[in-house]
């Protein structure tokens, strides 16, 4: 008797070490997962890009000005290749997943757009003209505060919970500031 219940204890052992082997959770979901650290390699190569500000010399004003044109040029297309970026991983297989995507292309097209505004003023803007030159500088300093208070894509995406969890098991993700 005692070697049977010996038998089925340890059958019953053996079973249990085999289903607790290292395979996922019914909660995670590795193309979700998978998607994300897709994304975030995208969003880091951008911040790369949109970290490098501009030498601007306030003693010349058109040196200052066309500096600024040019860095407006090199945010936009940064944004541009962070949206095409996202757009290439298609949508992510989560629930809601197209309308997530949506917003986070929504939020980067209003982006790019407000900074593409901003370069199209200041390059018309003539540097003699000192109120329209100021005004032009304003508006270009709104889109650079608009861009630094925004949370970027990421925000757009975590929003929906199973990219949120996605997000946090990335390791891409995991080495953004803010992801």
């Amino acid at each position: 008797m005692r070697i049977r219940l010996l038998t089925v204890a340890l059958a019953g052992l053996a079973l249990t070490a085999c289903g607790t082997a290292s395979a996922p959770t019914s909660t995670e979901n590795g193309p979700a997962i998978t998607w994300s650290d897709h994304v975030c390699e995208v969003v880091r190569a951008g911040g790369v890009r949109l970290a490098q500000l501009p030498a601007v010399d306030p003693s010349a004003p058109a040196k200052a000005k066309d500096s600024l044109v040019t860095y407006l040029g090199s945010l936009s297309a940064a944004l541009t290749d962070l949206a095409n970026g996202i757009t290439r991983e298609g949508v992510p297989p989560v629930r809601d997943g197209q309308a997530t995507l949506d917003r986070a292309m929504a939020t980067l097209t209003s982006n790019r757009t407000s900074v593409d505004r901003a370069k199209e003023k200041l390059a018309a803007a003539p540097v003699t003209d000192q109120a329209t030159f100021d005004a032009a500088v304003q508006n270009a300093s709104t889109a650079f505060a608009n861009l630094g208070t925004a949370e970027g894509p990421t925000k757009d995406l975590k929003d929906n919970p199973e990219l949120a969890q996605a997000f946090g098991k990335a390791p891409n993700c995991r080495n953004l500031d803010g992801a």
